[in-house]
């Protein structure tokens, strides 16, 4: 069996994993701090950024350190990100496109926003006298 490690490396990664784990304490404190002292009145566009971001950077660290991808040869690291950048992309994308296609319906007068209602009995045919 290959899996053994000597002392040296063992308290290496325990280290990097202590490391880890404070930083991503320390960037989760920053995010907690500034959602509740930004003020009401001020635009939401900065603070979303810096959540998206601080985000990205705690992702980084729990794929890089407890996932090991950090420790793995670059094609492989890649084979595994790579896909994983598509994907949110891709949803992003299909996102944005289904709001665009909502827009476009009301602007063609496809759907009307204000004839909106939940169905009733009678749209289904059933009870009182409906249609059959």
């Amino acid at each position: 069996m290959g899996g053994h490690l000597s002392d040296a490396e063992y308290k290496s990664q325990v280290r990097a994993v202590w490391k880890a784990t404070l930083w991503l304490s320390i960037i989760t404190i920053v995010e907690v701090v500034a959602a509740l002292i930004w003020p009401e009145s001020a635009p939401k566009m900065p603070l979303n950024i810096f959540f998206i971001l601080a985000s990205l950077l705690k992702a980084y660290f729990i794929v890089g350190e407890f996932m090991h991808v950090k420790y793995e040869t670059r094609a492989l690291a890649i084979t595994i990100l790579a896909p994983t950048i598509f994907l949110v992309w891709f949803v992003i994308a299909f996102l944005w496109e289904g709001g665009e296609w909502l827009n476009l319906r009301e602007y063609w007068g496809v759907i009307d926003p204000n004839a909106v209602h939940a169905p009733t009995p009678a749209d289904h045919g059933h009870g009182g006298g409906g249609h059959h």
